[in-house]
């Protein structure tokens, strides 16, 4: 049977104690072994001249360190593997090993996984980590203070993402079979909002040319004066011909350039997830207390939570500018946690 950690560490304190070495921090310093254990075991020698044993209450593991270690190359391989599935690979691979999913399960969060929904990230091409990184390496030393990012975004009226406190196994939370969508255009600096415009028809290029005339320049131009540039992505209807004129005509030269594939660059994402967590929360408060809510009622909450949206939200994450930039680099162009 392998050595278990414990009985190494008393193995390696006791064989230091036998050259003479008495001293707590100078065992834990040479060992690695934390300074509280060390102290706990010179104690014991100084007392008895033996450290005791441990007799562990309770019946005894089922899977074996070494099972638990392939648990985890299991894993590693793929994250997709069910605990049915690893229960059958571990008594395939050890005949005498019989044991329950929940084991299999509680076995995974000792190692530290959890079960969590994968983050959705684009399909990055070789080409696109290229010219991300490339951007990222351009722009390490930019001043985004001066940039006002934009966006779109569709928000549900019904969705079903938060949390809830509930006494039964699993609350029920009522929804529509096909739920009322908005689509929600926005832009933002680090001295706060510049605009935003709230539509339930398709965005088109001569529909986006009109929400930068309308909730983009003069907006801009109030707050920050004519020297800030503009960031969007490459979405077809911001490249199309006309807006490239209205942009080369209105904001020559500040346009900022932007990689493809790039949501996890762009900090309004962020400040999108708190705006759809906030008009959910509202939502279901309503249904709760069983007041209507109609279209243009969910058209105003969304207006009523983007105004009320504190400016730190906003702040905080144009701040991380330099930081996503930075884990862009590191990553190789990859996807960041952002």
């Amino acid at each position: 049977m392998t050595p278990t950690p414990i009985k190494t560490n008393r193995e390696l304190v006791n064989s230091l104690w036998k050259q003479n070495i008495r001293n707590a921090k100078e065992i834990s310093k040479k060992t690695g072994i934390p300074l509280r254990s060390c102290e706990r075991y010179v104690h014991f020698l100084r007392k008895n001249g033996k450290i005791p044993t441990i007799h562990r209450t309770g019946r005894p593991q089922k899977i074996s360190p070494e099972q638990r270690r392939q648990i985890g190359m299991i894993i590693k391989h793929n994250h997709f593997t069910t605990s049915e599935e690893l229960k059958t690979m571990l008594e395939t691979k050890y005949s005498e090993l019989d044991v329950s999913e929940r084991t299999i399960r509680r076995n995974l969060n000792r190692l530290g996984y959890t079960s969590v929904f994968p983050r959705k990230v684009p399909l990055l091409t070789q080409q696109a980590k290229v010219n991300r990184l490339t951007w990222a390496r351009d722009h390490f030393h930019y001043n985004w203070n001066k940039v006002v990012f934009s966006d779109e975004t569709t928000i549900q009226m019904f969705c079903n993402t938060t949390r809830a406190w509930s006494r039964e196994k699993k609350p029920v939370q009522p929804m529509v079979k096909h739920p009322f969508k908005a689509h929600v255009w926005a832009a933002i600096n680090i001295k706060g909002k510049i605009g935003i415009h709230i539509f339930t028809e398709n965005l088109d290029r001569h529909l986006y040319r009109e929400i930068l005339n309308n909730h983009l320049y003069n907006n801009a131009n109030n707050l920050l004066g004519h020297r800030w540039i503009f960031q969007q992505d490459n979405d077809p209807k911001h490249t199309s011909r006309d807006v490239r004129g209205d942009l080369e005509s209105r904001l020559p030269r500040r346009v900022l350039p932007w990689p493809s594939y790039s949501p996890d660059l762009n900090p309004i994402e962020n400040v999108w997830a708190v705006l759809k967590h906030n008009v959910e929360k509202r939502i279901k408060k309503m249904v709760a207390e069983k007041k209507k809510i109609s279209q243009p009622v969910f058209l105003n909450l969304i207006r009523e939570e983007w105004d009320g949206l504190e400016k730190d939200v906003i702040v905080n994450n144009i701040s991380s500018m330099k930081n996503r930039v930075q884990a862009c680099i590191e990553a190789e162009g990859c996807h960041t946690k952002y």
